[in-house]
């Protein structure tokens, strides 16, 4: 599917399904996980040495081929920055959760404000 898709230039995932639909009949879904995991394959390839050109991608551009560094390395910031803010959201979550055990105690009267509320 990717040797049937001309991608010199930068080229959005609208074009490709169109490109790809009206000269070959191929139908992508609308969210184009199947170029996706198609471009992942891909990849996969050309870290053993199987193709030519890896496959970079940009939430501005589209997708590219390319044998240049300085382009893959588009992907590659959109990878970490993706993966940074997985982490950011897991530990926000855990963060979350260990506060739900906090007692907080008015020590003028003594009491514990959080007593309404259950231990799991």
């Amino acid at each position: 599917m990717i040797e049937c898709v001309d991608l010199t230039n930068w080229k959005k995932l609208k074009d490709i399904r169109f490109e790809l639909h009206s000269e070959y009949g191929i139908d992508l879904s609308k969210d184009g996980r199947e170029w996706r995991t198609a471009v992942e394959k891909w990849n996969k390839r050309f870290f053993s040495g199987e193709v030519d050109y890896y496959i970079v991608h940009s939430t501005r551009h589209g997708f590219k081929a390319t044998k240049d560094y300085q382009e893959a390395k588009i992907g590659c910031n959109d990878y970490l920055k993706r993966s940074f803010n997985m982490i950011k959201k897991a530990h926000e979550c855990d963060k979350a959760f260990g506060k739900l055990h906090n007692y907080k105690i008015d020590f003028e009267k003594g009491d514990n404000l959080d007593a309404d509320v259950s231990v799991v």
